[in-house]
């Protein structure tokens, strides 16, 4: 074997682990969510692109899916899907029953768009003076983005998957939560449960209280029935422990009464509601806003199968 061979031997030892090593360096790519689909969405109402996801739980029923609407899709539509295809795998165990997940975000990349949701899911209001909210700007977008969610979203779901109409369920948290009390009060016909999580009820100075005294005549004209969890977390209305004191930050959660105001307004539901409603309210121990969410979506999802398993239209 002359020099030059022996030279071109070793040159090939050589290369052959950098190259295995380049391949095994292959560029990152973008996770994905198992089972779950997603297209943006136009809103006339709002003037808004719109990231609608959606993950099919089991397979559909007879009367086809119940359909859960997760607002702030962005960051809370991975979390309920999850939940809910983790519970589905054990059906048995869980009770569970086959769903439709539907997430609302937006176009952007932002796990939660400030801006967007502080105009999209607030009501309109006469003045926004006092709104407490420092961070935006805009306001008042409940009434278009409702149009929005209960008329060209919703076609779009029914005409591309099989879903019960009559079993349609709105989860919203903070400013969501905040929506969806609104949307329970002034148009309780658009679903047939809704899951309030802390609920942003001091947001202009109490605005969405002015919505109660007509929700009893409007609540009597619905076609069935309805459901509703409420649900705040013990660390929302005053600093937790291992947080360092914050007299300004206290005096805050304490003003805006998350906790209490919550719980008042599952009583006023409930109350002025009669046998056209149902309703529970829980406080989660220990939990702040940012770590209340994963208790109420799974709470909440447990209770959607519940409620399903007791209905005989939801099979």
């Amino acid at each position: 074997m002359n020099l030059l061979h022996r030279f071109f031997i070793a040159l090939v030892w050589l290369i052959l682990p950098l190259y295995a090593l380049a391949q095994d360096r292959q560029a990152w790519q973008p996770a994905r969510l198992l089972g779950a689909e997603e297209r943006l969405l136009h809103s006339p109402e709002t003037g808004r692109d719109y990231r609608i996801q959606v993950a099919k739980i089991g397979e559909p029923p007879a009367n086809g899916y119940p359909v859960l609407y997760v607002l702030d899709g962005d960051g809370l539509f991975p979390l309920a899907t999850l939940l809910a295809q983790g519970m589905n795998m054990r059906a048995g165990e869980h009770q569970a029953s086959p769903m439709l997940v539907v997430g609302i975000g937006y176009d952007n990349g932002k796990l939660l768009d400030l801006a967007a949701r502080a105009e999209d899911f607030t009501p309109a209001s006469a003045s926004y003076a006092h709104s407490g909210d420092r961070l935006s700007q805009r306001f008042g977008g409940a009434e278009a983005f409702s149009q929005f969610l209960t008329g060209r979203l919703r076609e779009t779901i029914a005409a591309e998957f099989p879903i019960n109409r009559t079993q349609q369920s709105l989860f919203g948290h903070s400013y969501g939560g905040l929506f969806t009390l609104h949307q329970l009060l002034t148009r309780p016909q658009s679903f047939r449960h809704y899951l309030i999580s802390s609920p942003s009820i001091w947001w202009n100075q109490n605005r969405v209280l002015q919505d109660f005294p007509q929700f009893a005549e409007r609540l009597a004209a619905a076609p069935q029935p309805l459901a509703v969890r409420i649900s705040a977390g013990e660390y929302e209305q005053k600093l937790a422990p291992h947080l360092p004191a914050n007299a300004e930050r206290e005096a805050m959660m304490q003003a805006r009464r998350m906790v209490d105001a919550a719980g008042e307004a599952a009583q006023r539901l409930e109350r002025d509601g009669g046998q056209q409603i149902q309703v529970v309210y829980q406080t989660y121990p220990g939990q702040t806003h940012g770590t209340v969410t994963v208790h109420a979506l799974l709470d909440g999802i447990r209770w959607l199968f519940a409620q399903c398993q007791a209905d005989a239209n939801c099979r």
